[in-house]
């Protein structure tokens, strides 16, 4: 089965997904056309002549061509999934296993997101439910730093909607009482969530069946979810940290403000973000 077709078939079939963003569908066309375009090159235009050294030659290919972090690991995952749905879709022979995702360099202290990621992780689907608490779980943390474990136990009340600003550090947390402002995406975003819901539950975040979310992990995987869907490297909680921590400082905040900021009692590690004063 000849490569190009394939991709205009998973192309039609993403514009038709409600679990992926139109946005995400029309960067994954164009990120397979790249591969198919390379795979020419390599002499190869039928998919079954795909296998796994090929794909990590473009992955190669693209790591050395100097492109933006989020732009190679979007790529790759736009490959494996597009290869994923050939798996299960067609009458194609692949026979390799999936192909692992590309994960962050482990050499750099402080991984964050610029504005553009940021933006793109934002990108996944918001009509259901669970697509509106996402997001405000993400706004919250890029807004304010928040802990998903603070989260956790965030309270409708801790939220003044009209202040534009939350609560934070509140009984049982380990890190320091604090009020943080917020923007008006995230306010929007809580009110959307909040008219949404039919529940009394007076979390602010809840999981199923209107119920508190028990664990941290939770989250965690739900953010991991949304990142899976707009074709991102795996995005932990604590990059959304450092994320809310570098654009405070590049805002012109002292590393002082930073600490109290983010509601740490200690200020052993706050010498990383020395580098972004």
């Amino acid at each position: 089965m000849e490569v190009l077709p394939l991709v205009e078939q998973f192309s039609a079939y993403l514009a038709e997904d409600p679990n992926t963003s139109p946005r995400t569908a029309e960067f994954y066309e164009a990120d397979l056309k790249e591969f198919a375009r390379f795979l020419e090159e390599k002499g190869v235009g039928e998919i079954e002549e795909v296998g796994v050294g090929l794909v990590m030659e473009f992955r190669n290919y693209l790591l050395e061509g100097k492109r933006k972090r989020f732009t190679v690991y979007r790529k790759d995952a736009a490959v494996r999934r597009f290869l994923d749905w050939v798996r299960n879709n067609t009458d194609s022979s692949l026979d390799f296993d999936p192909i692992e995702p590309m994960h962050q360099p482990l050499d750099q202290q402080i991984t964050y997101l610029e504005d553009a990621e940021a933006e793109q992780l934002l990108s996944f689907p918001q009509g259901s439910l669970d697509g509106l608490r996402d997001a405000v779980v993400i706004r919250l943390m890029l807004d304010t730093g928040v802990t998903v474990g603070e989260i956790r136990g965030l309270l409708k009340s801790d939220v003044d909607l009209e202040a534009a600003q939350v609560a934070l550090g509140g009984p049982g947390s380990h890190l320091a009482p604090r009020a943080r402002r917020l923007s008006p995406e995230t306010v929007g975003a809580i009110r959307r969530y909040l008219d949404a819901r039919r529940d009394e539950t007076p979390e602010l975040v809840i999981g199923r069946a209107a119920r508190p979310v028990t664990t941290s992990k939770s989250l965690q995987n739900a953010i991991w979810k949304r990142c899976d869907a707009v074709g991102m490297w795996r995005v932990s909680p604590m990059v959304l940290r450092h994320t809310f921590a570098v654009r405070l400082l590049r805002r012109g905040a002292t590393l002082n403000e930073l600490k109290d900021a983010l509601g740490v009692r200690d200020t052993t590690n706050i010498g990383v973000y020395k580098k972004f004063v």
